[in-house]
């Protein structure tokens, strides 16, 4: 956990952000924001970079048509009900 500067973004708000940060959906301040946090915070930097590499990985994994067939639709729909939920 970093130490608390007035103005920079919390640990909490780091991970509110994530989704919309990998997906370059912040403005051009809540980005520089965001990033200053990670200069800062080892324990989101680690966090952001695990994020990074499943979402990687999960990928790799679903270039494989046959794996992306046997994903239940209703597992897909539960996750794409959960991201709208912020």
């Amino acid at each position: 956990m970093s130490k608390y500067v007035p103005g920079m973004l919390t640990c909490k708000e780091i991970d509110g952000f994530l989704y919309d940060f990998h997906e370059n959906q912040l403005s051009y301040i809540e980005c520089l924001k965001f990033k200053l946090h990670l200069s800062m915070c080892k324990e989101c930097k680690n966090y952001v970079r695990k994020y990074e590499n499943i979402i990687r990985i999960s990928q790799g994994e679903f270039t494989n048509t046959e794996s992306a067939k046997k994903v239940p639709e209703d597992l897909i729909k539960a996750i794409l009900k959960s991201r709208k939920k912020k």
